[in-house]
Order: C-alpha cells, then sequence, then structure tokens
C-alpha cells in the first residue's frame, strides 16, 4: 500500500477512509447526477449556470430532445468522475490501474458529449 499524503489517514480503517472520501466529493457529484437523470428523464434542461457567472454548461439556452437527454448523460457522466476521482484515492485504488485512470476517461467522455451538445443545440 502507498503512503498516505497525510499519515493520520493511515490510522482510519478503511471503511471510514472511503466513507470521507465519498462525504468529500458528494456536494459536487451528485446535483450534476440529479440534473442529468433530470434531464435524461424528461428532455428538458433549463440552463445550468457554469463555474463563472455568465458562464454557461451548454450555453443560455434550454435544450429539448435529443440534444437535452445527450447534455443530461453528460452532467451523468461528468458526476461519476467526481465520484472516481474518490476511488482514486482510495486504498483499493492502490493496486488497481483501472481505478486511477477512470476519473479522466469518464471526464473525456463527458466532455466529448458536451462538444456534441454544443454542435446540435
Amino acid at each position: 500500500m502507498r503512503r498516505s499524503l497525510f499519515p493520520s489517514d493511515d490510522a482510519l480503517p478503511t471503511w471510514l477512509h472511503s466513507l470521507l472520501l465519498i462525504l468529500i466529493v458528494s456536494p459536487f457529484g451528485v446535483p450534476l447526477l440529479w440534473w442529468g437523470l433530470q434531464a435524461m428523464a424528461t428532455a428538458h434542461l433549463a440552463p445550468l449556470s457554469g463555474p463563472d457567472f455568465g458562464q454557461f454548461f451548454f450555453g443560455a439556452v434550454t435544450l429539448n430532445g435529443k440534444p437535452a437527454k445527450v447534455a443530461g448523460l453528460s452532467l451523468v457522466v461528468l458526476g461519476c468522475a467526481y465520484f472516481a476521482l474518490a476511488a482514486q484515492f482510495s486504498r483499493l485504488a492502490c493496486t488497481t490501474l483501472l481505478l486511477r485512470a477512470l476519473p479522466w476517461v469518464l471526464l473525456a467522455i463527458s466532455t466529448l458529449l458536451s462538444l456534441w451538445v454544443k454542435a446540435h443545440r
């Protein structure tokens, strides 16, 4: 097992360490999953504000139909990337290359889906 950046992390039980990782990424991943699943279910996505004021994930227009569903899928994949990032820092990821690469693969997939939405809205 690789050494942790914080030695006190090594003293935590594995279940508590994993739970803390999930709790840390949940405020970032859960809203994206919620908005994405809602957009996929209703085929409607209102403009979502990005990290900066006046910046939007998919533009300042409401998406309907297939672009809304693909945008929802992009948000779901991005939300899963946050949870994969938590898995990347878990103790299980020390032995699994897939868990270390998964967040970056999901981020790339989300970006490609987002570019498709921007081209077809």
